[in-house]
């Protein structure tokens, strides 16, 4: 499976490069942002709202049976953003985005579960970076999402208790589909249907997940060889991890093709091999490996997206620490603001599973932007 993912990262970085040989490669976020050449400022107030009610048991953000009405995956957040050019096709820029919990109050958990004043902050940072806008691309610092995270986020139930990855559907935690890398250095470079994105971590706190040298780099090829074709090349690596057999990396490879049909309707399907080595909440052996095989479609009508999706894993201590499990979901937008999602979500745990218990979920929620 290593060989598979070297010749898609060398195909990935060959063909845009190729593309790229007869000019300069340039970020057009940056030509956007200070075509002008002059110099100003804006700052934008932003948030979200949202409200869900839930029946789940065993679900990973709580790991307990419970029917309520909260925000525990994040949904929820109030932030502010902005840039200032400085001419000559720079600009600084920034985002501050805190996570807020309108149903419990809670931002950082279950109220079921606040003991403390960590488990009870009405706030809880998501994201916090100011950064450089440049010819060459763009330069973050601090509180960042990886590139594992945000490449390829099919899922319509994110952030939501029904998404794949608290069925433990896909991989979770800052490695890889969940949280954001602390103390951290972000780039990112976009050209025409090619993105390049690598995070590196300077951290040396023992409460932060992500320490000193660990990397993450990103590769996305949007329309690669056909119209509507996607693939996406995603890798962390935990400086931290040692040992014989003990895998320091998770990596995977998304492939996505959309397919327009009349009256602006869209079908997306998509399928994603992760080889996992840094959750050890998807498996429970011993040495936390394995591979997951996630496949999804979208069907989107008007103001209705509806959602499949399947997953089906590969422990490397056996099959007795195998999950499979989906997730099916709607999203109906009210307005360009406000939208409903309904969800259901359920996976089985393999009889050597350490947890030894089956997810199931099924919530409603009403989001409004702002």
């Amino acid at each position: 499976m290593n060989k598979l993912y070297i010749y898609f990262f060398l195909g990935l970085v060959a063909l845009p490069l190729a593309g790229f040989s007869g000019g300069m490669i340039t970020s057009e976020k940056v030509h956007a942002a200070t075509k002008s050449g002059k110099k100003g400022s804006s700052a934008t107030f932003y948030g979200r709202l949202w409200v869900q009610y839930d029946s789940s048991d065993n679900s990973t953000s709580n790991n307990s049976k419970i029917s309520s009405l909260r925000d525990d995956e994040g949904m929820g957040r109030v932030g502010l953003k902005g840039k200032s050019s400085v001419g000559n096709g720079y600009a600084v820029n920034y985002k501050v985005e805190y996570a807020i919990d309108i149903g419990d109050g809670h931002a950082t958990g279950d109220s079921k579960d606040c003991s403390d004043a960590t488990n009870c902050r009405s706030f809880a940072l998501k994201q916090g970076w100011v950064g450089f806008l440049t010819p060459i691309g763009q330069f973050k610092f601090g509180s960042v999402e990886s590139p594992y995270k945000s490449f390829a986020k099919h899922d319509i139930l994110h952030d939501t208790i029904s998404q794949a990855r608290d069925t433990r559907m896909i991989s979770q935690g800052s490695m890889s589909h969940s949280s954001y890398w602390r103390e951290s250095i972000y780039y990112e470079l976009k050209s025409g249907d090619f993105r390049f994105a690598a995070v590196y971590g300077l951290g040396e706190g023992t409460s932060n997940s992500v320490t000193n040298k660990d990397t993450g780099i990103g590769l996305e090829y949007k329309n690669f060889i056909l119209p509507g074709f996607d693939i996406v090349y995603a890798r962390n690596t935990d400086d931290s991890v040692t040992g014989a057999g003990n895998q320091d990396y998770n990596e995977k490879v998304t492939l996505t093709k959309t397919f327009k049909m009349e009256g602006k309707r869209k079908l997306k399907v998509w399928y994603m091999h992760e080889d996992v080595g840094l959750d050890n909440k998807m498996f429970t052996g011993g040495n936390n490996d394995g591979e997951v095989d996630w496949y999804g479609v979208t069907y989107k009508s008007g103001p209705m997206t509806l959602q499949y999706s399947y997953a089906e894993t590969d422990a490397s201590q056996g099959p007795t620490y195998d999950r499979d499990g989906y997730n099916i979901g709607m999203q109906y937008k009210l307005s360009k603001t406000s939208r409903i999602y309904i969800g259901h979500s359920s996976s089985d745990a393999g009889s050597g599973d350490g947890v030894a218990e089956d997810i199931e979920s099924t919530m409603i929620g009403l989001r409004h932007d702002f």
